[in-house]
């Protein structure tokens, strides 16, 4: 990988309570092989700086004897794409292995085209591996079929985006909606789970209208979401419960990257 793109990113954290981390550190190195295939290897320093200030004054974990840890790699991940042709038809695959210093846990991606019906994406994920789209392990094993529908074709509305998938495992059927007015986003979330027919549901609104500032809303069925305003790398997420707002769980976060 001596011509890969390399790039170090992270995540600062305050919160109202006082307290500051990098509560993300990665190193991501990438590189081409195979004829448009591409690997990528993601790495997590064991060292993330972290300072509090509380009533019994400053405490934190920057000191000598700690900093050394930065350069033991606490896991990695690993990641092979590839674009194929299986049976005729045009597939991409990504084969991904997370958490390699812990044991392991493997995905396979495999997405095609299917006319009239989209995207299709079928996902096969070991529990650990962050199988989903979101940032967060999985619980137990997901053998998952998302498809996104071509609401342009279907409705010729191109300001509208829907798919579904379901999972085998979990019996969860998801139906994501999506719709754009000029500055404004709104997308719903409905899960159901057709185990024990039980539903929750997941509204979000963006509004990018004011220069430079976005504005974004998430709120579910149990009235518990965020307020989240940015400004270039930076975010404040001001969280929402039913008995209010808890200045404590506030917080400014910022990103940063360098290229290499």
């Amino acid at each position: 990988m001596d011509q890969a793109d390399v790039r170090l990113s992270g995540r600062i954290t305050v919160k109202g309570d006082g307290s500051a981390k990098e509560d993300k550190f990665t190193i991501r190195a990438s590189s081409s092989f195979a004829k448009g295939g591409r690997i990528t290897l993601t790495a997590r320093p064991g060292f993330r700086p972290d300072v509090a200030v509380d009533k019994d004054g400053l405490r934190t974990n920057v000191k000598a004897d700690a900093l050394s840890s930065i350069a033991s790699i606490d896991d990695y991940d690993l990641e092979v794409s590839k674009s194929t042709e299986i049976m005729g038809q045009a597939c991409d695959m990504t084969l991904s292995m997370e958490n390699v210093g812990r044991g392991g846990a493997p995905a396979l991606k495999v997405k095609t085209n299917v006319e009239k019906v989209g995207d299709v994406t079928l996902t096969l994920a070991r529990r650990g591996n962050k199988g989903s789209n979101d940032d967060k392990a999985l619980g137990q094993d997901m053998c998952r079929v998302c498809a996104t529908l071509p609401m342009e074709d279907l409705l010729g509305n191109k300001d509208l985006t829907a798919s579904v998938d379901y999972d085998i495992n979990s019996k969860n059927a998801n139906v994501h909606v999506g719709y754009k007015n000029g500055d404004v986003k709104l997308k719903l979330r409905s899960t159901i789970n057709t185990g024990d027919n039980s539903m929750t549901h997941k509204v979000n609104a963006d509004y990018s209208g004011i220069e430079g500032v976005g504005i974004g809303v998430q709120v579910n069925d149990k009235v518990e979401g965020h307020v989240a305003i940015t400004k270039d790398r930076y975010e404040i997420r001001v969280p929402v419960t039913k008995s209010g707002v808890n200045a404590n769980d506030v917080t400014l976060r910022m990103t940063w990257s360098h290229d290499m």
